[in-house]
């Protein structure tokens, strides 16, 4: 049900962090971001070029800068619901264990964000929390620690 993905990291630089992903959001990542424009934000790069970005940074331990790269859903609560954030993306899923990202599914972030907000948080924070649930896994299902312990 799990598929590990990897990106071709720089010579210089080592796999630190991993991502493991559902298979509809690779479905997702192939299909549907390389059709996507900017959004209100006016990034200078594509959703494509952004994903592939922050995979990277991901992958190779760069840091990453809570609230604006990668952040618990608030309020925080007992789902322990995570996004990775592009000026374009959101990619929700959960920390399964610490450096170890579980992406269930990704969406436009405008469809988040007020006045033209589509959808919403909670039920992306249900999605997730439904994902988790149905999928077996060995031990506990994630890591309910904080960002610097987790990220």
């Amino acid at each position: 049900m799990l598929i590990r993905v990897t990106v071709r990291l720089r010579h210089d630089q080592f796999h630190e962090r991993r991502l493991y992903a559902f298979p509809t959001f690779l479905e997702w990542v192939k299909n549907e971001v390389p059709k996507m424009v900017t959004g209100r934000l006016k990034a200078a790069q594509t959703p494509l070029e952004q994903l592939q970005v922050r995979l990277r940074e991901w992958m190779a331990g760069n840091p990453m800068r809570y609230g604006r790269m990668f952040q618990d859903l608030l309020p925080r609560d007992r789902d322990y619901v995570w996004e990775m954030k592009t000026p374009d993306l959101r990619i929700f899923g959960w920390m399964y264990r610490p450096k170890q990202f579980i992406a269930v599914f990704g969406d436009f972030a405008d469809d988040y964000k007020p006045p033209t907000r589509t959808k919403s948080y909670a039920d992306a924070r249900k999605q997730v929390v439904k994902a988790r649930d149905d999928i077996p896994l060995d031990g506990d299902k994630y890591s309910d620690g904080d960002f610097d312990d987790l990220v």
